[in-house]
């Protein structure tokens, strides 16, 4: 009861101040695109044809935190992020309820910690089922435009954690020694830099080498654990992260864009492979 009553009071203030959007402006969009963009051949046609479909849908998980539909935004604010710190070490769990338990363990509300592996992990086995579908009714429509709209729901929150804010407690500005805050503006103008700095889908799509994962959950926590480890790199630049001229934000920021490309196209290409081995049930059909 305790940690139930302390979670409902983190969660209510963790609505107000956890920054859950990342890539503002089209940033979002950009990205998806060049994901779709950066795919091999293997990958079928209408897939990477479908770039305008994907960054369209990609919008939606910000949409979804509105408070005019309380219940889904109490729900979506924890998908987008993961705090790693909180653990101390822990092994982060395969499965969603296993990590739930280990908060419980840990005193800690799941909201607070995020729950962005488990959110880019089950969209893209949701789209390795919608390709084993394609796979076996390969003229249909109504799937091939489900398998990118789960496209959009991967990217969002996979490029979410390629911004290094969104995996770490220090998302709203380092703290100091003193107890005062620096770089509270830090965050919003990374988020806008993929629009700010002017990158596009093409630029973002060259020479990317997208590969298809061994460990789903494995490779999203490597991903996690990367960007936690750039956070003191991010808020080096405090102060000039609107400075479009500067080459260390500019190069900074294209390879946290290049990255998000990256990652997303490899989740992609993942579950595409992954795809060929699903055994649809015998009632199924489309």
């Amino acid at each position: 009861m305790k940690w139930m009553v302390r979670g409902i009071l983190v969660t209510a203030i963790c609505c107000v101040v956890v920054p859950a959007q990342a890539w503002w402006g089209d940033g979002h969009g950009i990205l998806t695109e060049g994901a779709v963009l950066a795919l091999p051949e293997e990958v079928p046609a209408f897939f990477r044809a479908g770039g305008a479909v994907a960054s369209n849908v990609v919008f939606d998980p910000d949409l979804f935190m509105n408070r005019g539909v309380s219940t889904l935004d109490h729900a979506e604010h924890g998908e987008h992020y993961f705090d790693l710190e909180y653990l101390k070490g822990r092994a982060i769990p395969a499965k969603r309820y296993d990590f739930i338990a280990l908060c419980q363990e840990l005193d800690l509300d799941p909201g607070l910690v995020g729950l962005a592996p488990y959110s880019i992990a089950e969209w893209t086995e949701r789209l390795t089922i919608a390709f084993a579908e394609h796979r076996k009714w390969p003229e249909n429509e109504t799937v091939q435009q489900k398998c990118l709209i789960y496209a959009g729901f991967i990217a969002h929150y996979a490029e979410d954690i390629c911004q290094p804010l969104h995996a770490t407690v220090h998302f709203d500005g380092m703290k100091q020694e003193d107890g005062t805050k620096v770089g509270k503006e830090v965050h919003e103008e990374v988020d806008s830099a993929v629009e700010r700095l002017g990158f596009t889908p093409q630029g973002l799509a060259a020479q990317q080498e997208p590969v298809a994962f061994d460990s789903l959950l494995g490779s999203v926590v490597a991903q996690i654990e990367e960007s936690n480890g750039m956070v003191d790199e991010v808020y080096a630049l405090t102060g000039q992260w609107e400075d479009g001229e500067n080459s260390e934000v500019r190069a900074l920021a294209e390879a946290r864009a290049r990255r998000a490309v990256g990652f997303t196209a490899s989740l992609y290409l993942t579950a595409w492979r992954n795809s060929e081995a699903i055994r649809l049930p015998g009632w199924l059909a489309r």
